[in-house]
């Protein structure tokens, strides 16, 4: 197996190589017979209870770093005020409530499920919440409606339009709510659901069970003043700033990944040797050499280490003119 510099046990130099070693046994394994772990074939190795230690170049000590980190970032979802929230996949912020969104943008990055989730919400919410409004308020504004609706079934005709607004469209605030109660991090969500919610429990109770109410609670009807209106209306201006929120968002990661499909798939590596090989342009490690050939696209961020030409940086910058580089100057990757 191949030994990292940084975390082996121990190394040696034998026929010009510089051999790397993860414990005491094997360095001394190997320096009782040295030419037989160099001579093996790695096949015939496979059949043996031994490691076989190799020089390490840089670049294969690079990729596995290099990797790693890239493992590490994709697939990683984190909080845009809290950038210390780390999560696996999408989900809301414990602290703030939130939707999370991917730590790093990528060219496959694909529309937001959190936006599609709370637009559906929204149009839902907003259908059932005005008649709800109309039912409470209309009579205000227009005495004659009053008769249009007895007041008997006024009330329960609010109670079954605003429940799905307030039990189904506001779930992810009550949801929200009960992770800021369980984390001790109350927020926005926490205000929104005990509102909503206490407006809409106490509204339950007032119809179906009017009598627990004393007399002065009840209006010439017999009834008792309810707010399914109110927890409706919130729960659907909630939705609706989160649904701007998250279009807003989406905007600027869309933008994001309209610049990174104007950079190239592939770069062209030189070896030591001068030799090109070409790669895909996630897998150029720093320290790698590209070469760029008049009229190509950049790959990725970098410094000129040789040659003079004009880029154009005008899809980064706005700068309509071709600009100058030679030695030394750094250079914008999906620039040309």
């Amino acid at each position: 197996m191949a030994i990292l510099p940084d975390r082996a046990h121990s190394s040696i130099r034998y026929q010009d190589h510089q051999l790397y070693f993860c414990s005491a046994s094997c360095e001394s394994k190997f320096k009782a017979h040295p030419d037989r772990y160099l001579t093996e074939d790695a096949s015939e190795h496979s059949h043996h209870h031994h490691h076989d230690h190799h020089e390490v170049s840089p670049d294969q000590i690079k990729q596995p770093h290099h990797q790693a980190e890239k493992e590490n970032s994709e697939g990683v979802w984190t909080c845009p005020m809290h950038p210390e929230i780390r999560r696996s996949g999408p989900g809301s912020c414990p602290v703030c409530g939130m939707a999370l969104e991917p730590l790093v943008a990528t060219a496959s990055t694909g529309p937001s499920d959190e936006l599609h989730d709370m637009t559906r919400r929204f149009w839902l919410g907003l259908l059932l919440a005005f008649p709800v409004l109309v039912l409470e308020m209309g009579s205000h504004l227009f005495p004659d409606l009053r008769n249009t609706v007895p007041p008997q079934y006024n009330t329960w005709l609010q109670l079954l339009l605003a429940s799905p607004v307030v039990l189904w469209c506001g779930w992810p605030f009550f949801a929200r709510a009960g992770m800021s109660l369980r984390n001790r991090s109350l927020n926005m969500f926490t205000l929104v659901a005990m509102g909503t919610g206490v407006a809409w429990v106490y509204s339950v109770i007032a119809t179906v069970f009017p009598s627990w109410f004393p007399a002065s609670f009840r209006n010439m009807d017999g009834l008792v003043a309810v707010y399914f209106e109110a927890a409706a209306v919130i729960t659907v201006l909630v939705l609706l700033g989160q649904v701007l929120e998250l279009r807003a968002r989406e905007q600027t990661s869309g933008a994001i990944t309209a610049l990174l499909n104007l950079a190239p798939k592939t770069a062209r590596r030189l070896d030591h040797d001068g030799h090109e090989t070409d790669i895909n342009a996630e897998d150029v490690l720093p320290g790698d050499k590209l070469r760029i050939r008049p009229g190509e696209s950049i790959p990725v961020d970098g410094i000129v280490i040789e040659g003079k030409t004009t880029v154009d940086e005008s899809m980064v910058t706005g700068e309509s003119m071709p600009v100058t580089k030679t030695k030394g100057d750094p250079v914008i990757g999906g620039t040309i």
